[in-house]
């Protein structure tokens, strides 16, 4: 695969906005900065673990991948990775595994859910071979080899993520303003005054309709305005529903997702990825050095509402398709970004077929959405349960905030900082803050269950700081893209500062619940 041509297809189909390589050298340069100065720190945790910007091996896992650059053979260190959703916080996933490619760092099997899914995706579906070439971003003074993830940074420094959003009109500038600005003060009292007023509208209106409150004292006036606010909330409800009705129709979304469907059909179709099949094919070039067992996973995670159950695409493509081997894969990513309400629910159909279309094509009818809505960060996938020695770890990225530790492994500041807190959030409480957390509960009951059991967990999870960030502004300026960005690199840092293998590696030898490899 030549890069150069990729790029220049990309842009020539309008699959990117631009072809511009100046914001994706800007961030490239500015994580390899912030590598660069963790490293020369003094008593850098990371530094004695790199010789020539290159990680030792050793200290990630006990097998590895055999890649060619520049005529000199090297073995590079395998893990599983596994990239939780999160709307536009997804852009940090990017510099997440650009320093670990960076560092030398290869990825075995991916899982992701929604934008961690995404990235997942195209992280499978890159050949080997980039791995061979001189970097397009390399400079007179580094001459550097090509990662996965510069050339996926390249794709998303130039995409214009506001053609996803394709309501037009007046519901598409409402969306606009809200999806941009829902976090702030100004649109929650705007939306506030808005009802308000209807309310207050309609309770006149009712009083006009029907004027028979002059002469009324006592109970009688009472009741007289008890039966006019009833019927004043009752209209209220009986509108937000027709216009939601109206707006979301059968497909219970406003935005159809056709447009980020050919996005990505157009994008695999240029990695030479036109269906399951050869999605597959790519797969198996992942081939671990001197190892024969070994199976590449690629587990995205969505949630089907119809049969109330997690479905992992491309494995259980069978089910719903005649013919999965002839599946777009870019169907499997449209059914795990399908935000509810935000994009129509995707459903099978024969339109996801490459070629040669069955005269059956649908096997099982279903609606997904989301796949977050159930299970936004599969790591569990990559759980091994044979009791077998650990190979190499599952790493996981973060992209909100998770209770890891448990209660013993807290040190003293921690607990009372986490008191604090609970007890602030628990006086303070708010109807909203209570209904959010009650839905919480539920949709991250099948990670959380695996994340509380596994006692070495931590080691292998990093959190992105996304704090600040906008998860549902796809109109995202370049600059903060780079932030972002950024933020994905300080989490990789953080995770290869901690980790150990050999440490690591007594842990499971000695448990009974051993994770995958």
């Amino acid at each position: 695969m030549d890069i150069e041509d990729f790029f220049n297809k990309a842009y020539k189909e309008k699959t990117i906005a631009e072809n511009n390589k100046v914001n994706t050298f800007e961030m490239l340069f500015q994580a390899d900065k912030l590598l660069k100065e963790e490293i020369n720190k003094k008593d850098s945790k990371i530094g004695s673990k790199l010789k020539d910007g290159k990680i030792n091996r050793h200290c990630i896992s006990s097998v590895t991948i055999a890649e060619t650059f520049k005529g000199k053979i090297y073995q590079r260190p395998v893990i599983d990775l596994v990239q939780q959703g999160g709307g536009m916080y997804g852009i940090a996933l990017l510099g997440y595994t650009y320093v670990m490619e960076k560092v030398g760092i290869r990825f075995y099997s991916h899982g992701g859910t929604s934008a961690g899914a995404i990235n997942a995706m195209f992280l499978a579906g890159l050949p080997n071979s980039i791995y061979e070439q001189e970097s397009p971003f390399s400079t007179p003074e580094e001459h550097r080899q090509t990662t996965k993830s510069e050339v996926l940074t390249h794709i998303i420094a130039n995409t214009d993520f506001s053609k996803f959003m394709e309501k037009s009109g007046f519901i598409g500038t409402i969306q606009r303003q809200l999806f941009k600005n829902y976090k702030a003060l100004w649109l929650r009292l705007l939306c506030l005054i808005l009802v308000l007023s209807f309310l207050v509208g309609i309770y006149a209106l009712f009083g006009l309709i029907f004027n028979i409150s002059v002469g009324l004292t006592g109970s009688d006036l009472r009741t007289y305005d008890f039966l006019i606010g009833t019927m004043n909330i009752g209209a209220f409800i009986i509108l937000v529903y027709i216009l939601l009705v109206k707006l979301l129709k059968s497909s219970f979304g406003i935005n159809t997702g056709e447009e980020f469907y050919n996005w990505a059909d157009k994008l695999l179709g240029l990695l030479q990825i036109d269906d399951t099949s050869q999605l597959n094919d790519r797969l198996k070039e992942n081939k671990l050095y001197k190892e024969t067992k070994g199976t590449c996973r690629l587990v995205l995670i969505t949630a089907n509402l119809t049969h109330n159950r997690i479905v992992k695409f491309p494995e259980k493509a069978g089910f719903y398709w005649t013919d999965p081997d002839r599946i777009k894969p870019a169907a499997y990513l449209r059914a795990t970004m399908s935000l509810p309400f935000i994009y129509y629910t995707f459903i099978p159909n024969k339109k996801h077929y490459n070629t040669n279309v069955p005269k059956d094509p649908v096997l099982l009818e279903a609606r997904f959405v989301d796949g977050g809505m159930l299970s936004n960060f599969p790591i569990r996938e990559f759980h091994r349960i044979d009791n077998k020695n650990p190979r190499f770890p599952t790493f996981g990225v973060l992209l909100s905030k998770r209770v890891l530790k448990k209660a013993e492994e807290l040190t003293p500041e921690e607990i009372e900082k986490k008191k604090l807190k609970v007890k602030d959030e628990f006086d303070n409480v708010k109807l909203v803050s209570y209904i959010m957390s009650f839905f919480s509960t539920f949709r991250n009951f099948y990670d959380n269950e695996y994340l509380f059991r596994n006692e070495e967990i931590e080691t292998r999870i990093e959190t992105v700081q996304t704090e600040g960030f906008n998860w549902l502004n796809f109109w995202m300026k370049p600059e903060d893209k780079k932030a972002l960005f950024l933020e994905g690199a300080k989490a990789a840092i953080r995770q290869l500062e901690k980790f150990n293998w050999s440490e690591y590696y007594e842990i499971r030898t000695n448990s009974a619940n051993n994770p995958m490899k």
